[in-house]
Formats: C-alpha cells, sequence, structure tokens
C-alpha cells in the first residue's frame, strides 16, 4: 500500500516537472516565431547615477540629493556629506572639497543636528528641477539650474518626518568627463 501510494507521488511530481519545463519552454520564442529577443546576458553594471553619464539637470539633481543627506550618528558634520557628493562636483567646489584637511566648509547650520545624532536620525535627500529654471541658451557650458530638495528624518524606531521641500540655485558646468554641479546656494 505504501508503495503504490509512493509510485503514485512519483508519478504525479514527475509529471509536474515536465509540464513545468514545457511551460517555460512555450514561453520562450525564437526569432522563427516572430518575437524578438529582448534583454542580454551580458555582465555589465549599469549605473545610472555614473556622473560621466548624467546630464546638466541630472548632475544637479543627484548632487544636490548627495549634499542634503546626512548620516548625523557617524557625520562629523554636513560636510562629510558633501565629500560623499565629490564624483559630482567640479570647479572651486571640488577643490575646496579636494584641498580640505579637516572638515569640508559646512552647509547652513541646522539646530536638529545634535538632536538628530543623539537619536540615531538619519536624512535622506530627493530633489527634483524646480521650474523657476531660467531657461538656458543650446550649447552652454554652464547652466543655472534650480533645485528643489525635500529631506525626509529618518527615525531609528521606524518612522518618518518630511520637512518642508527647499530650493537651490545651482550651477553646472560641462567637463570632458561629463556635467559637474560647480556651484549651489540656497533660495528664499
Amino acid at each position: 500500500m505504501i508503495r503504490k501510494v509512493a509510485m503514485r507521488f512519483s508519478t504525479r511530481l514527475l509529471i509536474s516537472g515536465v509540464l513545468s519545463v514545457g511551460v517555460v519552454l512555450a514561453g520562450c520564442s525564437s526569432p522563427e516565431t516572430g518575437s524578438e529577443h529582448v534583454g542580454s546576458d551580458d555582465h555589465v553594471r549599469i549605473d545610472p547615477l555614473d556622473p560621466t553619464q548624467l546630464g546638466a539637470e541630472d548632475t544637479a539633481t543627484t548632487a544636490m540629493g548627495a549634499i542634503l543627506s546626512w548620516q548625523p550618528a557617524v557625520d562629523e558634520s554636513k560636510s562629510d556629506a558633501l565629500r560623499r557628493a565629490r564624483p559630482w562636483l567640479g570647479g572651486d567646489l571640488a577643490v575646496a572639497v579636494d584641498q580640505a584637511t579637516g572638515p569640508a566648509p559646512t552647509l547652513r547650520p541646522d539646530q536638529e543636528w545634535l538632536a538628530w545624532r543623539e537619536s540615531g536620525a538619519a536624512v535622506s535627500a530627493s530633489c527634483t528641477r524646480a521650474d523657476s529654471t531660467p531657461a538656458a541658451p543650446e550649447g552652454m557650458r554652464t547652466v543655472v539650474i534650480d533645485v528643489t530638495c525635500t529631506q525626509t528624518v529618518l527615525h531609528a524606531a521606524g518612522s518618518s518626518t518630511p520637512r518642508a521641500p527647499e530650493t537651490w540655485r545651482t550651477t553646472a558646468t560641462r567637463t570632458d568627463d561629463g556635467w559637474r554641479l560647480t556651484g549651489f546656494r540656497y533660495q528664499q
């Protein structure tokens, strides 16, 4: 009896396996069926934040997102975020970060920094192009881009608190290695 049940189970398992393979193979198409092959088996890493591949606006929003994302529990100051943004920086801004031996030039002071540090909170920024961005003529090597950034405080307990959006006026400059953020200032 046990042997008979085991045989039925094995037979059902074999049939299920064959049907599964058949369904998978049926889902695959070949050029003869008229379907195009999509995707690749190349082992190439695609980095959407690669500064050499970004346009001016993406460079400005990516750099400002990095500059305004803080880890007060481990960062000495907001300058550490400026150092993390280094791949997207250029001009005098990059030179200032590269030459800083101590803390890099700090961003405007924030009253909550110590409270965030003590509570183990982090601050994450998300930035987008602002509608107030002035139009730039085609072919410009330096452009002004207004960026609206919203910071979210990520509390250690798992909750989050969004802060009011802020607009920053940024300057992006085209280099031989792509666009770089070369300046930024808070807009009131």
